[in-house]
């Protein structure tokens, strides 16, 4: 008999380990984390039966996933970061227990009602020494505008969910994880941007506590910059100057940040407008909209610069891009 069970439920799976025994249950378990979360080293804490379950959902561009389990591990080795296909940060809200976090030479504690966050492009570990149940946001490092595998406030920060964004996102986990497999595509998307909003305003309170720190101050910088901006891509007079003057800081100063990343303010508003068109013209709801429209809404008044500059990006013109993602829809 298997030791798993499966439930598929909307956008939302759901993996249980069975009662056949603690050591095949807990092997089982580990692949289960493992299928979940990517490689892992995964090993008891306390001994005796045990038994886990968790829920994981893509909803738009976040994952979520609901975790109840008895007491266990789970590591990240150097070499199994270096194995990962992929890596994301992950934010995770203690609904009941307790969880010690360590990355790099940061550890803390998370315990019920408090929010914790690790990155798994590097090593890290969790150790739940009773019961657990958490929700945790997986999510890519551009949402908070931080790049994998170099070193963060966020590594094993844990904090408060009872105060400002936290307190938002804290409940809105929570609601998520009662309500989620009911859930049709179209609301589960629209999950997901409100989860994702609300981890980059969280994030961007705890990035802002950073210290004084050189690096970690113009980090936290660049990613007010780059909020800011992102909720003014619309806006016709938004430019490199703009956000220089918006922020008190000289266009020198700000272009020097966009050049630790490899770019430059300009390029970057540009790239975060095409991707914005990008997402609408993939978007049926949106499917009223002329190409034009989508190019006006996103800042790009000509329709035909607009064009030439979206196929330079994407090697296709944005009708092109429009009717393949129509007919993959309706394949």
């Amino acid at each position: 008999m298997s030791a798993v069970q499966v439930d598929s439920r909307g956008p939302v799976r759901i993996l249980r380990t069975q009662d056949t025994g603690s050591h095949r249950g807990f092997q089982f378990w580990g692949e289960l984390v493992a299928e979940a979360c990517g490689p892992l080293r995964v090993y008891r804490t306390e001994p005796g039966s045990f038994q886990g379950a968790i829920a994981t959902g893509v909803f738009g561009n976040v994952q979520l996933a609901e975790v109840r389990a008895s007491a266990h591990a789970v590591e990240r080795t150097e070499l199994l970061a270096h194995q990962a296909a992929t890596a994301s940060l992950h934010l995770t809200c203690v609904l009941d227990g307790e969880v010690q976090v360590s990355q790099d030479e940061q550890s803390a504690t998370a315990r019920t009602g408090n929010l914790f966050c690790y990155d798994s492009s590097r090593p890290y570990t969790l150790r739940m020494q009773r019961p657990i149940h958490m929700v945790s946001v997986k999510f890519d490092h551009r949402l908070v505008d931080l790049r994998a595998g170099f070193k963060h406030p966020l590594r094993a920060a844990t904090w408060c969910g009872a105060k400002g964004a936290s307190v938002l996102l804290a409940g809105l986990l929570r609601s998520a994880t009662l309500h989620m497999a009911e859930l049709d595509r179209a609301v589960a998307d629209r999950l997901g941007d409100s989860v994702a909003c609300l981890v980059s305003a969280v994030c961007s309170e705890v990035l802002g506590g950073g210290g004084q720190d050189p690096a970690v101050a113009r980090q936290a910088l660049l990613h007010r910059v780059k909020t800011f901006a992102r909720a003014r891509l619309g806006e016709r007079e938004l430019s490199p100057r703009y956000l220089a003057r918006s922020h008190n800081i000289s266009l020198r100063y700000l272009q020097l940040l966009f050049q630790e990343e490899g770019t430059s303010p300009a390029l970057w508003i540009r790239g975060e407008r095409l991707r914005r068109c990008k997402e609408d013209l993939s978007d049926p709801r949106t499917a009223h909209l002329t190409v034009a429209d989508i190019a006006g809404r996103w800042g790009l008044d000509s329709a035909s610069h607009f064009s030439k500059l979206f196929r330079q990006r994407y090697g296709v013109t944005p009708r092109e891009w429009r009717r393949g993602q129509s007919q993959a829809g309706s394949a």
